[in-house]
């Protein structure tokens, strides 16, 4: 049985991360894609960089809320301190870090990473094939 993770977005973490996981690639992608669109259609590359650009802010600007959450809970709950200081833990700090665990569990980082290094490889490689190769 697969466990169930709830996030910094409650239960509909997973749909969130999801999605802006998706959002995240289209920019991604657009980015890495502008050039060798560009060499048949300079309003198509246009097109996509835009998109692209949107993307992207949506994406990061989801990141940054993310992040400002988990951070806000470590400090309101001074959790840091306890651990440094061998303060025992209570019911509330264990909801908190429970909490920071599974949105790190629901999170698509890890594959967003891999999935940028491998279009940005392919990216790379037919931009060179296109301005050196086939001319």
């Amino acid at each position: 049985m697969e466990e169930e993770y709830e996030g910094i977005m409650g239960r509909k973490s997973k749909f969130y991360s999801t999605f802006f996981f998706i959002i995240g690639l289209i920019g991604a992608v657009g980015f890495r894609i502008v050039l060798i669109v560009n060499k048949w259609s300079t309003l198509s590359a246009s097109l996509i960089w835009y998109i692209a650009v949107t993307s992207y802010i949506l994406f990061y600007l989801y990141r940054y809320y993310i992040e400002q959450k988990r951070r806000q809970i470590l400090v309101s709950g001074r959790l840091k301190y306890k651990l440094d200081n061998g303060i025992e833990l209570n019911e509330q700090d264990r909801k908190n870090i429970k909490l920071i665990i599974d949105s790190l569990m629901v999170s698509k980082q890890n594959l967003n990473l891999i999935i940028l290094v491998i279009v940005s490889i392919v990216s790379l490689i037919i931009q060179i094939v296109l301005d050196f190769i086939i001319r």
